[in-house]
């Protein structure tokens, strides 16, 4: 069966996630950690904007930007050169990563706000806080590092300090108002919004959430741009249930 064409984005923004075969760990060390972030800056140096990055124990996540020649090559370069380093450091035998990266197009700059809070905060499932985690991007939207393109986020959010502002996010309380950065969006697009941030299966799963969760989920697909109709139609939850959980 022929494999299914990548979704272009006409932004040029992606959400790329990277994962290792079989679940199996990427990064046994430092070491194999350093060699990735070196492979990221050669992935820029061949032409690709660098938006967010995080590295986790089994999966890596980036936010970048094709500046025109396509974002397969350069990440294929990227996961072959790490394959080749990862198997003679420690006598692997067969594949590191799982199949072909995949990718969301990322459309609006809602979107792009709230996945650069995905990836920086997705070490909280490690028991670690974005501030202090050595393994993303976050650091350099903070000191002022040269790896990543920080300064389209950091104008949308005010500086530093509202990028920090940005990710102490409690609970469902939004510290940013994303209205000036929304578009009326497709129904693909919800479905690839909440796929890119939210995981596969995230609408389907909706209307089975406990009432609290299922309403913050509704509420932060408002936020990014959907609407009350879209939200059900895709879920199948009724549009009393979704209005009252956005506030209208």
């Amino acid at each position: 069966m022929p494999r299914q064409a990548r979704e272009v984005s006409r932004s040029g923004c992606y959400h790329v996630t990277l994962r290792g075969a079989g679940r199996r760990s990427l990064f046994e060390d430092d070491e194999d950690r350093e060699a990735f972030v070196r492979r990221l800056r050669n992935m820029v140096d061949d032409g690709i904007l660098l938006y967010a990055w995080c590295l986790m124990d089994n999966h890596v996540h980036l936010l970048i930007g094709d500046c025109g020649g396509g974002i397969s090559s350069p990440l294929h370069r990227l996961t072959t050169s790490f394959a080749l380093c990862f198997n003679g450091r420690h006598s692997h035998v067969g594949p590191v990563f799982q199949g072909r990266f995949a990718s969301f197009p990322v459309e609006t700059d809602a979107h792009f706000l709230e996945t650069i809070r995905y990836i920086h905060t997705n070490p909280k499932s490690l028991g670690a806080a974005a501030p202090d985690y050595r393994w993303s991007s976050y650091r350099e939207y903070v000191e002022g590092e040269d790896l990543c393109e920080t300064a389209r986020a950091l104008d949308m959010l005010g500086g530093v300090e509202g990028f920090q502002r940005f990710h102490r996010v409690n609970g469902d309380i939004e510290l940013v108002d994303l209205t000036g950065y929304r578009r009326r969006l497709s129904d693909a697009e919800v479905r690839d919004i909440a796929s890119s941030i939210f995981g596969e299966g995230f609408l389907g799963s909706l209307p089975l959430m406990a009432k609290e969760e299922r309403d913050v989920g509704i509420r932060k697909l408002g936020r990014l741009g959907a609407s009350s109709r879209q939200i059900e139609r895709l879920t199948g939850i009724g549009r009393s249930i979704v209005r009252r959980a956005c506030g209208g």
